[in-house]
């Protein structure tokens, strides 16, 4: 297929992530985008439908949507997912559409994974990470046919996500949380800078890595703190809270009180994993686009006031 006929099929195009690399389609010359909507969600597409992109009315949490689905990705070069949710989306609606995209011949598919070194887990360390490890064991028994590749990208590098989900920081009092040493290095990405290495590995007509990893800046908690600190101009108290057992111990505290509550203890899975330099991504391959510049974490928080 050539660079000038790419169709490149987007589920997710209304979220945070999915709605960048959409806009990074459009701005590449020759290429057709797709994307899929919930029937609920047609009205957030309309400046898409306006810029020339072709919408299909699908929603993937159905399992008696297989017809539509093939409709939606024949003729693909690549379909990407930047769908959030459970096992439901994650592993069962992720798959209903791989499915589809094997049926369809699409040279690659690129699974909502957008995270940190979820195969550094181990099973129970995160939900999350959990399910989209069932996503890609179960992608390689789908199609082998179908290029599956996992964008691996660390933490968001972004004021709700490192600067407000996590826990890590709390901005109005000038202070960041520590369990541990601090020492593991961990990796910090933008959405933006997600976004442009997602839509360059849509398109790239060479074979990408099933595993591809890249990074805005790879720092351990003291070099975040100064990292902030820099970008600020704002000193920050770190409170030490306890090692990592006593994370642990926290964690399972918080599930037991509020086990319905995944948000009361979902962020310490992610902080955890981080922390003890389990998830740190082990093989960044930002060279392979040299062109994209990413943005360091003094760099966004310069940007963004915070």
């Amino acid at each position: 297929m050539s660079e000038a006929s790419k169709v490149v099929v987007l589920a997710g195009a209304t979220g945070d992530l999915g709605s960048l690399i959409a806009g990074l389609l459009l701005e590449k010359p020759g290429v057709r985008l797709r994307v899929l909507v919930r029937p609920e969600s047609m009205a957030k597409v309309a400046t898409l439908r306006e810029q020339g992109v072709e919408i299909v009315e699908v929603d993937l949490a159905r399992p008696d949507q297989e017809r539509l689905l093939d409709e939606a990705v024949s003729g693909a070069f690549c379909v990407i997912s930047a769908i959030q949710g459970g096992p439901d989306i994650i592993v069962d609606a992720q798959l209903r559409l791989l499915a589809a995209a094997c049926r369809a011949g699409v040279r690659r598919f690129i699974p909502s994974n957008f995270s940190y070194n979820i195969f550094g887990l181990d099973e129970g360390d995160n939900i999350n990470s959990d399910d989209r490890r069932a996503f890609a064991r179960a992608a390689d028994e789908t199609c082998g046919d179908v290029e599956v590749v996992q964008i691996q990208i660390g933490a968001f590098l972004d004021r709700k996500v490192l600067f407000g989900f996590l826990g890590a920081f709390d901005l109005g009092e000038g202070r960041a949380f520590l369990w541990g040493d601090g020492n593991a290095a961990m990796d910090f990405t933008t959405y933006a800078d997600a976004a442009r290495f997602t839509a360059e590995v849509a398109v790239d007509e060479a074979s990408v890595p099933g595993v591809f990893e890249v990074a805005g800046e790879s720092l351990d908690f003291h070099g975040l703190v100064k990292a902030y600190e820099d970008g600020s101009g704002k000193s920050v108290t770190v409170s030490r809270l306890g090692s990592l057992a006593d994370l642990d111990d926290e964690l399972e505290r918080r599930r037991q009180a509020e086990p319905d509550n995944m948000f009361a203890w979902l962020p310490l899975m992610y902080w955890r994993a981080m922390l003890s330099g389990k998830a740190k991504l082990q093989s960044i391959a930002n060279g392979r686009y040299p062109h994209i510049k990413p943005t360091t974490v003094a760099e966004y928080v310069r940007s963004e006031g915070l």
